[in-house]
């Protein structure tokens, strides 16, 4: 940036700083960190943020703005990548230039104007003063009398410091959402892109950029989510002048960047928490963000339901009383929620036919849902939810049938199916009407007060009914209905599932108040999801729960405790046959769900830390209320231990002066099993330890078989 003329703004909440600098185009992004002096002069730290230049380069240097521009000799990934095609020649490149700032509660908007090509950029800019996350958007009108074409525009640009030279990259596949990678920067472009048409488990659109020093507790770290549940691409790229950029933003298939004239687009919120304490201090920014500003509860007070899932029970074999059976089991085991899943509408015995057909099987329920209803509300107390897969339709049903055009296709091309299925066009409104209109009946006729929202394929040839390319549209129109049935059934809670972790991001949880995290309830690959998850996500919406003994996702199996301590640190939930366990396993899962609602809100509302070892396989979590007085451990040893002395394990977070008493949750057993000998107070009723020394010195630990673990309890004295 020029030495003169540097305007500047700056952005503060008790815990960051935003400082923008700008001379006459967009605006970079100086600074955003911990939250900078009051009295610090502007003008002179702007300055002092002047790049030097090099030998054979341009005579001035183009800035890492907030929408870098090849116009303004910036040679690496553009922003915004748009033309006018053959009206304007020049229209290919463009050139913004700042207009006006307009300042609002906790945020700013610049506006900026492209007199060549006709364009107007907006910039919006927000900081949160609760959590200290940045939430950037960008807003491009086309103010000419032609049409234009945008292939790619980023929200706004990040700047990366240099010292951030590494960065989690989060990927994955069904039943393995949420894998990290640690990897360093490379020199040039690293591009990640999702195509499948929904958030998609491979390619989480999220990362984090770390020092190599960075751990959980210690260490730089800037963590950025695009909230957009359709098609995204990341551009990581580090120039050869040592900046990097973080572009983020929607990927869009052939003409679905159009931009009529006169029209309008803008970019996903894009969601900015930094960290100089390690990477647990900014996933508590973005779960305080997410508490504070996204999740809308019906009751705000009311404690996350223990759910109990009929799908790995019965799958498909509704029989009422074998439901009854199993509601008698889940009020017994403790359950708050009764979910009947997949298999109780018309015609509904495998995955292979019925999707679309929503009305009850007269076969399974010739007196409508209303038996089992009544007596999962009325005789036991619980709530009673309901699986829909409402964007999908299966061939073989009365809905495709009658309206074989309401699909999403690109004929001639073949209607590739998924799971038996194909996709609907929610950019129909007839077809979003008809969703409406039945998911509304069976919400009207029915004490239902939670849908399990399923979505268990992607998008391929995903064109409307003219054959244009309609993923962005499908991903508006999915909002709207769900906005559409909240504003008129404002009870009923939501959760989020696509084969399990498809959709989850910031912008469906606007409309959903839970996520189903994985498919998988194998617990070794559950606690390493839940650990991945965690990073962006609080656990009040990590849906997790106790699975067969025998898992069909992995064809591994697992002791009751270790699937009990593994599903009761989330938002917990049992799913198998209730029916069919002994007296000694049913009192295990009684015991843990007795643990969960006692300590479910410390754990929804408390911060968390996440516990990592010198054992890569042993894995853990600590939540520590907000005033400090309580804190719970769980910690998993997933595969057998690296060492014959296992490490111990500190407690972040606890007041340094104050006594804790620290004590088992679990029973004393587990931790005995695979120790000859452990003569620690721990194992006899507890022990008190200073905050300070439970942080640095901490907890020596037990040897844990392989696929066990322990939970503890700390309080105050």
């Amino acid at each position: 940036m020029p030495v003169s003329a540097i305007s500047t703004h700056r952005l503060d909440c008790k815990t960051a700083t935003i400082l923008f600098g700008w001379t006459q185009g967009v605006p970079e992004i100086l600074y955003f960190g911990s939250r900078l002096d009051d009295a610090l002069d502007l003008d002179v730290f702007a300055r002092s943020r002047t790049r030097p230049q090099g030998f054979a380069t341009l005579d001035e240097i183009a800035p890492v703005s907030m929408q870098p521009e090849t116009s303004r000799g910036f040679m690496g990934h553009p922003g915004l990548i748009a033309h006018r095609g053959g009206n304007t020649p020049s229209g290919w490149a463009g050139l913004f230039q700042y207009s006006t700032k307009t300042d609002f509660e906790c945020g700013v908007m610049f506006s900026c104007e492209d007199t060549y090509r006709g364009l107007a950029l907006e910039i919006e800019c927000r900081l949160c003063p609760h959590s200290g996350v940045a939430v950037l958007k960008s807003r491009l009108k086309n103010e000419g009398e032609h049409d234009c074409v945008v292939d790619w525009m980023s929200a706004p640009v990040i700047p990366v410091p240099q010292a951030l030279s590494q960065y989690l990259h989060f990927h994955g596949r069904w039943c393995a959402e949420f894998t990290i990678d640690r990897r360093a920067i490379p020199i040039g472009i690293v591009k990640a892109e999702n195509r499948r048409g929904r958030t998609s488990h491979e390619a989480f659109p999220g990362t984090i950029m770390l020092t190599p020093t960075t751990d959980e507790e210690s260490g730089r770290c800037l963590g950025l989510h695009l909230g957009w549940s359709g098609n995204h691409r990341m551009v990581m790229e580090r120039l050869t002048t040592g900046e990097c950029q973080l572009q983020m933003g929607v990927l869009h298939f052939s003409q679905e960047g159009d931009l009529p004239a006169g029209a309008s687009m803008e970019t996903p919120e894009l969601f900015v928490a930094q960290s100089d304490n390690g990477l647990n201090e900014m996933s508590q920014s973005f779960h305080a963000y997410v508490r504070h500003n996204i999740l809308r509860f019906p009751d705000k007070d009311k404690p996350r339901p223990v759910t109990v899932n009929t799908w790995e029970a019965l799958y498909f074999d509704h029989d009422l009383n074998r439901l009854k059976a199993l509601a008698d089991a889940a009020a017994e085991v403790g359950g708050e929620r009764y979910v009947l899943d997949d298999g109780w509408f018309r015609g509904r015995n495998d995955d292979t036919t019925s999707l679309g057909d929503w009305f009850p099987d007269e076969k399974k329920y010739p007196d409508g849902l209303h038996p089992i209803v009544d007596y999962v509300v009325d005789e036991k107390g619980m709530e009673f939810g309901l699986w829909v897969e409402p964007e999908m339709v299966n061939p073989d049903s009365e809905l495709y049938r009658a309206h074989p055009d309401w699909v999403l296709k690109l004929d001639p091309y073949p209607r590739m199916t998924g799971r038996n299925q194909l996709v609907l066009d929610l950019t129909n409104t007839d077809v979003t009407d008809y969703l409406f209109e039945r998911l509304g009946a069976l919400l009207s006729e029915y004490r239902i007060s939670y849908y399990k929202w399923d979505m268990n394929r992607e998008l391929v040839l995903p064109g409307d009914r003219t054959g244009s390319a309609a993923v962005h549209r499908q991903t508006t129109e999915l909002y709207r209905l769900i906005d559409r049935l909240r504003d008129a059934f404002p009870h009923v809670e939501i959760e989020s599932c696509a084969s399990g972790g498809g959709r989850i991001d910031y912008e469906i949880l606007k409309r959903t108040h839970r996520f189903w995290t994985s498919d998988s309830n194998d617990s070794v690959e559950r606690t390493r999801i839940q650990t991945g998850f965690s990073y962006f996500l609080p656990p009040e919406v990590m849906g997790s729960h106790i699975g067969p003994a025998w898992c069909h996702t992995s064809g591994r199996g697992f002791h009751p405790d270790f699937r009990a301590l593994v599903a009761g640190y989330g938002h917990m939930g049992l799913e198998l046959d209730l029916t069919k366990i002994n007296a000694e396993d049913m009192d295990v899962f009684k015991q843990a769900v007795a643990r969960y609602k006692a300590d479910r809100g410390l754990w929804h509302s408390g911060d968390f830390h996440r516990i990592l070892t010198v054992d890569a396989d042993l894995l853990g979590a600590v939540v520590v209320s907000v005033d400090q007085t309580s804190a719970r451990v769980v910690l998993m040893q997933i595969d057998r231990p690296r060492s014959v002395v296992p490490p111990s394990i500190s407690v972040p977070g606890l007041d340094p002066e104050r006594n804790y008493l620290v004590t088992l949750q679990t029973p004393p057993k587990i931790a005995k099993r695979a120790s000859r000998a452990f003569d620690n107070p721990l194992m006899d009723g507890g022990f008190e330890m200073n905050g300070k020394l439970l942080a640095t010195a901490g907890i020596q630990l037990p040897v844990l078989y392989a696929q066990t673990g322990i939970a503890l309890a700390l309080e105050a004295v």
